[in-house]
């Protein structure tokens, strides 16, 4: 038994063992099961998120992010980095949504994280957020996911909206509300919690949430003792969004060297 537990926490592991992370995206009507279990295991597996093993200590017991997660009304925000000042959080809002952290073969031409491609990538825009912000000298985020049959409406898309199984960004709090960086979603400030929810679909849809440590990758890494992920492995993982991304706006017929630019969207409205 405690073979096969190993062996399958190795496979889920995707995080500490794999660069890349589980896809978010989630076919139009398609459930949420179907979506979670195609992009863990494929479609003829059921992902074991349920095993434990039991015989580890309690504090120390490997719960994946997915596993952790439970409805809204029951998070404790507590967990979640109070910065005490709502100007300086929202400061570091537009330097993660701004500055063009990533390069490419293009060396005149670097590029922002994948705000314009919505569809997939949350994790490795989440994971470079992370280190980024730790690297301007602010608090190591939290990661809040949010699981269930996710639907936003999207600008970015050609049908108008997005669908996922799940869906992670940074946050952190003021006080008593806690605000989520998703420039993908609403790039013109941080968003509350349950603005976030809204969005994300939750007024229509169950769906669930975890809080997780700042190192937890995607829903299969260990929401509280994460295995750090490497943060050259991360930035590539991103950067594989990025011709996406450009191809995107292109079937949108706009002008990615715009746009990708020094002429976001956001910044004309």
């Amino acid at each position: 038994m405690k073979f096969l537990f190993a062996l399958l926490l190795s496979l889920g592991l995707s995080s500490s063992v794999f660069a890349k992370g589980l896809s978010s995206h989630r076919h139009a009507n398609e459930p949420y099961e179907t979506a979670r279990n195609r992009h863990f295991f494929g479609q003829t597996f059921d992902v074991p998120f349920q095993m434990q093993d039991m015989s580890a200590d309690a504090t120390t017991r490997f719960v994946s992010a997915e596993r952790a997660k439970k409805p809204l009304k029951n998070l404790d925000i507590k967990e979640i980095p109070d910065v005490g000042s709502y100007a300086d959080m929202e400061n570091q809002f537009f330097y993660i949504r701004d500055t063009r952290f990533l390069t490419t073969q293009d060396k005149n031409f670097p590029r922002r994280l994948t705000w314009m491609y919505p569809d997939d990538g949350c994790y490795a825009r989440a994971e470079v957020a992370k280190f980024e912000l730790e690297n301007h000298n602010f608090p190591a985020p939290k990661k809040v996911f949010v699981f269930g049959n996710l639907s936003a409406l999207s600008d970015n898309s050609p049908t108008g909206s997005v669908q996922w199984w799940y869906h992670v960004a940074v946050s952190y709090r003021v006080g008593a509300d806690v605000y989520i960086f998703d420039p993908a979603l609403e790039p013109q400030r941080p968003l509350k919690l349950a603005e976030w929810n809204k969005l994300v679909g939750g007024d229509n849809a169950y769906v669930q949430y975890s809080i997780c440590d700042h190192e937890t990758y995607d829903p299969s890494g260990d929401c509280y003792h994460p295995t750090p992920q490497s943060k050259n492995d991360a930035y590539y993982e991103q950067k594989s969004f990025l011709q996406y991304e450009w191809d995107r706006l292109l079937e949108l017929k706009r002008n990615p060297q715009e746009e990708l630019g020094n002429n976001p969207p956001w910044l004309n409205k």
